[in-house]
């Protein structure tokens, strides 16, 4: 009887749902668990005991086992936030851990790892205490193939650590690549200046790829790039200079879905100046993005489903996925680009059916964007 033999969302939400009529105060006690301190799980606009609902939904999946009781299982990141967010729900912290202003400059040492923990001297820093992971890019280690820049489709590449030979899918890469899953934000600085770092914004993993890079003897090795997309309206509150680019998020969100759709459709075709990329650094285009989440409505467009839950805005929870990634030359075109649930984004990803799930989508696209098929 563990919290990682849970694998049904359904049983999670039985387990809301007894919650609800019972009460707080009368789950809690029936079930033996004290109020939660640290995390809420967030559901249809209300909170609730993360780590208590976690432990009566094993009785709602094993029935023959019963709940899990509170003092057999923490409450913690590695164990109750983990697995709720792997199963596709929200959860927060107290404070939803650190905050950085962009384009402010910070003391790596005092502010960040003295305040916050994690490794002081190593590119990607993973504080055990803490939901979020730090990672830090300077132009310094480009002579051993550590080349991190942002795309011209707005996607951030950064490079993986790891010193000599190839970089494995281990420590601090395993954690990048997994970190939503274990519920950690990813902050990204810039070196600015000896011991100091500037915030870049806070990013999330879109895929990863391999590369022929140097390690730090010159010798030939794969090297983990990681593609990351920036979360926000922009970084360090800077604003487009080029009018053909879309606007902020939130303004897109209130246009119509036919005027969208166009400022999407040309937006995909634009051609904007290197030296202006940095400034209107987005995941991919917000025209795109948000057009393809007003399209779908809330309902996954791979499997039909309900969105798993709602953002903190209200809004359902959907991800954008493109059919072929950016960085493998995939356009960047609402007839290409998908709002899908998190269950369905990991299985095209890493399911052994990924690839034919994918050429479904792919059809199902075709019918959305009939006029665009033969783009």
């Amino acid at each position: 009887m563990s919290v990682s033999d849970i694998r049904d969302p359904e049983s999670v939400r039985k387990a809301v749902e007894e919650y609800d009529r019972l009460g707080r105060g009368e789950f809690l006690s029936r079930y033996g668990f004290h109020e939660a301190r640290d995390y809420l799980l967030y559901l249809d606009g209300k909170t609730y005991d993360s780590k208590a609902i976690v432990g009566v939904a094993h009785k709602f999946e094993f029935p023959e086992e019963g709940p899990l009781a509170a003092d057999t299982f923490s409450g913690g990141l590695a164990t109750v936030v983990r697995k709720l967010n792997e199963l596709g729900f929200e959860v927060r912290g107290p404070d939803d851990g650190p905050r950085f202003t962009p384009g402010r400059t910070y003391s790596r040492r005092e502010e960040i790892h003295k305040k916050y923990g994690g490794q002081w001297q190593s590119g990607i820093a993973t504080p055990a205490d803490q939901p979020c992971i730090f990672i830090f890019t300077s132009g310094s280690g480009e002579q051993f193939g550590y080349r991190d820049e942002f795309k011209s489709d707005g996607v951030f590449w950064y490079t993986g650590e790891g010193q000599v030979g190839d970089m494995s899918m281990t420590g601090g890469n395993l954690a990048l690549r997994d970190h939503a899953r274990a519920g950690k934000a990813i902050h990204l600085f810039e070196s600015v200046a000896t011991g100091n770092v500037q915030y870049v914004g806070r990013f999330e993993y879109l895929g990863h790829h391999t590369e022929d890079r140097p390690d730090k003897n010159g010798d030939r090795r794969k090297a983990i790039v990681f593609e990351l997309g920036l979360l926000g309206d922009s970084p360090a509150g800077s604003s487009p200079a080029d009018p053909t680019l879309p606007p902020s998020r939130h303004r897109m969100w209130t246009r119509p879905l036919s005027e969208l759709r166009e400022l999407a459709a040309a937006v995909s075709n634009s051609s904007v100046p290197a030296r202006e990329r940095r400034s209107i650094v987005h995941i991919r285009s917000e025209s795109v993005k948000v057009y393809v989440l007003r399209r779908a409505d809330g309902v996954c467009e791979c499997c039909g489903k309900p969105a798993p839950f709602k953002r903190r805005d209200g809004r359902p929870y959907l991800e954008p996925h493109h059919l072929r990634r950016v960085a493998d030359g995939g356009p960047d075109d609402p007839r290409w680009v998908a709002a899908i649930c998190p269950n369905c984004h990991r299985e095209i990803h890493h399911g052994e059916n990924g690839e034919k799930l994918n050429e479904s989508l792919g059809k199902r696209l075709a019918e959305l964007e009939p006029d665009r098929a033969a783009d």
